[in-house]
């Protein structure tokens, strides 16, 4: 485990001891002796401040990547390099640039890289996701989703430039985007506008998203991280719709309706069924269900989005 930060104690930590066949053998952090003490509370039996010197244990067979965003590039390279299997934490990494270079040395290197877009293991998305391809709303022409981050904390990481190029799309819009390109395909352009209206950081508070597919549909989507609200999902059809309220997240368990329809289904922790999927492909040398090309498309389309935005003054007449 790279990083001792929130995901790794709350979601990862958990979901790795509920899946036979992955053991948490060592962690890495920064700070010799938080990680010596998240290695004590959580039971791993080895703690790390030197990626080297993780990645030289014979016992890591693979890493998951849990650190700030700026930071996966340099440790997913090592950690190719040293032959280790990985799970890398959405997004990817903080720029395009980076995601090329990290996605030259993963290909063609034998080992498996899977991206943490863990909604895909969502029961209740996939439940939206057999309806849509079983076409009960019939063509779908627009889709809308309203997600806001748990943590507004504008001391945090994901705030500031140095370790991250985005906030409320890096906690929570790269999972709405992954969706959308889940659901509907790649978009031909895309659109929007983001701000930072409460602390006034480098990085975005509030993004609003538009994907547009030409001749067949619109989807767009709102994140962020200064405010709080129910999560959103609506996708409309030609012949019907389907709604759901909280059913993004690592406890998704709100209503789903399909043309005022309840939709039935079991929650389950996605986290646990993403590392049971890494171990599986690791195990069985095949792909994972979430891939490095997910992982560049995502940040490619939210670089086009932030570089291509274009605010033009209105003109408040006489």
């Amino acid at each position: 485990m790279l990083g001792t930060g929130r995901i790794a104690a709350n979601a990862f930590v958990p979901a790795v001891k509920a899946v036979a066949g992955a053991d948490l053998v060592a962690v890495l952090s920064r700070d010799k002796d938080r990680g010596a003490e998240f290695a004590r509370q959580h039971g791993i039996p080895k703690s790390y401040h030197d990626l080297d010197a993780l990645l030289q244990d014979a016992n890591v067979d693979g890493v998951i990547v849990a650190t700030p965003d700026a930071m996966h590039e340099a440790q997913v390279i090592a950690a190719v390099q040293a032959g280790k299997h990985i799970l890398c934490e959405k997004p990817m990494t903080a720029t395009l640039a980076g995601c090329e270079r990290m996605a030259e040395v993963v290909r063609g290197s034998g080992v498996t890289f899977a991206m943490g877009y863990n909604n895909r293991f969502n029961t209740g998305l996939r439940h939206i996701k057999t309806l849509l391809e079983t076409d009960d709303i019939g063509p779908v022409r627009y889709a809308r989703a309203l997600l806001t981050a748990a943590v507004n904390d504008p001391e945090g990481w994901r705030a500031h430039s140095d370790q991250a190029r985005y906030w409320a799309m890096s906690a929570v819009g790269t999972h709405v985007l992954d969706c959308w390109r889940w659901f509907f395909g790649d978009p031909a352009s895309v659109g929007g506008a983001w701000s930072s209206p409460k602390h006034q950081v480098p990085n975005d508070e509030i993004t609003t998203m538009v994907l547009n597919y030409p001749g067949r549909m619109i989807a767009e989507f709102t994140v962020a991280a200064i405010f709080q609200a129910p999560s959103r999902l609506e996708i409309y059809g030609e012949s019907g719709s389907i709604m759901g309220t909280d059913v993004f997240g690592a406890n998704p368990s709100g209503p789903i309706t399909c043309n005022g329809r309840d939709i039935a289904y079991t929650p389950q922790n996605p986290f646990v069924l993403e590392i049971e999927d890494f171990v599986e492909a690791v195990r069985d040398q095949r792909p994972p269900c979430t891939t490095l090309d997910d992982g560049l498309v995502n940040v490619r389309i939210m670089e086009t989005a932030r570089d291509g935005a274009i605010q033009l003054p209105i003109d408040q007449g006489a």
